[in-house]
């Protein structure tokens, strides 16, 4: 597996990611909130006003090739359950914690729960005021 491209965050999704990982636990989610409580850790965090505008954060859509499908996916990550439907993916979820904090050209990987390698790439980025970004109203919970 090739090394781990660099992320960045922001301190507002720190502190709404953070809060997940708890949560996550106590719901029997052991895997998926050490895989996030891993990317928080190993993230480089920044101000919002700092954030670059090529990298994936919560609420901002994107778009991503799974290179082993060839598919390409329009995608918002979000804190919550994902929605496949209309293109929310939980960051709990292992493609929602790959995208996570990537920038448009990054791609990472992992092992998927037959242990084969799953390639993504991030194309590109539907950039965004984040001060105007768009919360889903009724964003469902985790």
């Amino acid at each position: 597996m090739n090394p781990l491209p660099q992320i960045t965050i922001t301190y507002e999704d720190l502190a709404i990611l953070s809060a997940l990982v708890p949560q996550a636990m106590a719901a029997g989610r052991y895997a998926a909130a050490s895989r996030l409580a891993d990317e928080l850790h190993r993230a480089h965090v920044v101000e919002a006003a700092q954030a670059p505008q090529d990298c994936l954060f919560l609420h901002v859509p994107g778009q991503y090739l799974e290179e082993r499908s060839g598919a390409v996916r329009e995608v918002t990550l979000v804190p919550g359950r994902g929605s496949a439907a209309v293109g929310l993916v939980s960051v709990l979820s292992p493609v929602g914690t790959a995208l996570l904090g990537l920038s448009a050209g990054q791609r990472t990987g992992w092992l998927d729960p037959r242990g084969k390698p799953r390639m993504l790439r991030l194309l590109r980025v539907h950039h965004h005021d984040r001060a105007n970004a768009k919360r889903p109203a009724t964003e469902p919970r985790p």
